[in-house]
């Protein structure tokens, strides 16, 4: 949420002397001085050209740097209801808004190539990975009839409303437009000798770099949501990361002088006068939780950086007006709740912020009552590429599993998840031998087709004694899909997926219906219990604390899974 400062304000309506440059910057931008337009675009080029880069896998850590909630959860870009934890809910796949969060290029990564934009922080963004996937690679814009949109409508794919182009697009929130527009003023900047390349409507191989109406799309995002201290503190931790700076988030109105009302003045270091704030602009309220899923209640506060504005707020899900509740102080929220919220003064009102809050009796990140576990295959030990966000093109890492004994002729390693056949190889593959002790049991997976080889996907049982409720499945080019299959009878077998060609798997898990027959107990303790107990591996190894890894513990003789 935006909260822009008062000397950010300041700057940019009356223009701010600084010894050193904005940020404590020093002289980073002293080489640009004096030059205009086109000149001083160039001229930053060189000047942001990023010395280091921590590399594509390097980026989760470094979001714990730049990306990072005041509450410790990864700040999602995309969503405003999820409470993603640094380094644990990246792993795994992904059915819908909340599972997993992953990296986002906000430049697609389709349309570009080159390491070193893949994994430039700047443009690189931790977002929920399905409603990145539901963003695929469409460009940025402002929906007109949404085909999509977010929990809260946060986010939204649709037509395009923007006047220059009629294709689908994907809208941000208004709380980070600008955010974005800055970033993609930094993409044609630092990357002003390839960025013509990109194409798609967007990006241009002549100045500017943008088409023009994304050009000033952006151009009109940036003055609706101005840099705020979130951005800038970003902008710091990027610097810090990988040695390089963003001059639209440091000189706000920069983008005037580059392309805008002022590329015939010259630009000034130390001494800038940026754009011009809009004297009736409000801004909007800022909470101090956005939203997620907190245990038993949740306090909120607040605030706006318009001085002498009032905040409105509704609990009941309607929108905010200034009819609505007078805010006076923190509201202690104890069942879940769509909070929305207004700022006014005088006749001006402000855009409206709103969150959801999932109030839960106990704390989610607690591991999971299942009853007995007859088999799972988590395949977190496959670190490769690809079987994420929308990378379905690509696994050619080393396999690994969780569990010995599958079957196959071809086997590759995607984002903790496996790839079955290649291009000289079959996609067919069983699991492990597996032994049925219940009437009935549940299966659940999720299956998707590599790159374009075909949806269909044959489930069979390899032994006696036990029959499928379906057997005949179709996937999903481009996500995953998520399967449950009871499997009826008792014996030893092994279940044979048989795709079109090539296909991704994940998160295999048997659990009986009818409860065990083996000497490991069902799970009667409270999960709140758990945490004080030893955890075991299924070889029998204790784990020093509570377990960081998803996948299959003992605790008590009680089998639990961690997701």
């Amino acid at each position: 949420m935006k909260r822009t400062l008062l000397t950010c304000v300041l700057m940019m309506a009356l223009g701010v002397v600084w010894a050193q440059g904005p940020n404590n910057s020093g002289t980073y931008y002293r080489s640009a001085n004096g030059l205009k337009g086109r000149a001083l675009k160039t001229k930053l080029s060189g000047i942001i050209e990023n010395p280091r880069n921590v590399g594509y896998t390097g980026l989760y850590e470094a979001y714990k740097k730049t990306d990072t909630r005041p509450d410790g959860y990864v700040r999602d870009w995309y969503s405003n209801v999820t409470n993603f934890r640094h380094g644990i809910d990246n792993k795994g796949s992904y059915s819908k808004e909340g599972d997993m969060y992953n990296r986002e290029h906000s430049v697609p990564q389709s349309w570009f190539s080159g390491s070193g934009i893949k994994s430039d922080i700047v443009h690189v963004l931790p977002t929920d990975g399905y409603v990145n996937n539901r963003r695929s690679n469409y460009p940025f814009g402002e929906v007109k009839s949404a085909t999509y949109t977010s929990a809260n409508g946060y986010s939204k794919l649709g037509s395009c409303a923007t006047e220059g182009y009629s294709g689908t697009v994907f809208e941000p929130n208004d709380e980070i437009k600008g955010d974005i527009a800055r970033i993609y003023f930094y993409m044609i900047t630092r990357y002003e000798s390839t960025c013509g390349s990109w194409g798609h409507d967007v990006f241009t191989n002549t100045y500017p770099g943008l088409t023009r109406w994304t050009l000033n799309m952006m151009m009109r995002w940036s003055k609706q949501d101005p840099v705020d201290e979130r951005e800038i503190e970003r902008n710091n931790a990027v610097y810090e990361v990988q040695g390089n700076r963003n001059p639209y988030v440091d000189y706000p109105g920069l983008e005037e002088y580059t392309w805008g009302d002022k590329v015939g003045v010259a630009f000034s270091y130390d001494n800038f006068e940026g754009a011009e704030i809009d004297p009736s602009y409000v801004h909007e309220p800022v909470f101090s939780h956005t939203g997620g899923t907190f245990v038993q209640s949740v306090e909120v506060t607040m605030s706006t950086n318009t001085a002498g504005a009032d905040i409105y707020y509704t609990t009941d899900g309607s929108d905010a007006t200034p009819r609505a509740t007078l805010y006076t102080g923190a509201i202690t929220i104890t069942e879940t709740t769509t909070l929305k919220a207004v700022a006014v003064k005088g006749d001006n009102m402000s855009r409206q912020t709103s969150a959801t809050f999932t109030i839960v009796e106990e704390d989610p990140t607690q591991p999971v009552e299942t009853g007995d576990v007859v088999f799972y295959e988590s395949f977190d030990e496959c670190d490769g590429v690809g079987g994420s966000g929308t990378n379905w093109q690509d696994a050619s890492g080393t396999f690994e599993a969780d569990n010995d004994g599958w079957q196959y002729s071809g086997a590759f390693a995607g984002n903790q998840c496996a790839r079955f056949g290649s291009g000289s190889k079959s996609g067919i593959v069983s699991t492990p031998q597996i032994t049925l002790t219940s009437a009935t049991s549940t299966l659940t997976f999720m299956a998707a087709p590599y790159n374009n080889d075909g949806t269909s996907l044959k489930l069979e049982v390899e032994g006696s004694g036990v029959t499928l409720s379906e057997s005949d499945l179709t996937m999903t080019t481009g996500q995953w899909t998520p399967y449950t299959i009871t499997l009826t009878g008792r014996g030893t077998i092994r279940l044979k997926f048989t795709p079109a060609k090539r296909f991704f798997l994940d998160e295999v898990l048997i659990v009986p219906n009818n409860g065990p027959e083996t000497g490991i107990d069902n799970v009667n303790a409270h999960p709140s219990t758990l945490n004080a107990q030893h955890y075991f591996t299924l070889d029998g190894r204790m784990l020093p604390g509570v377990p960081t890894k998803k996948g299959v513990y003992i605790v008590n003789g009680k089998k639990v899974i961690v997701k």
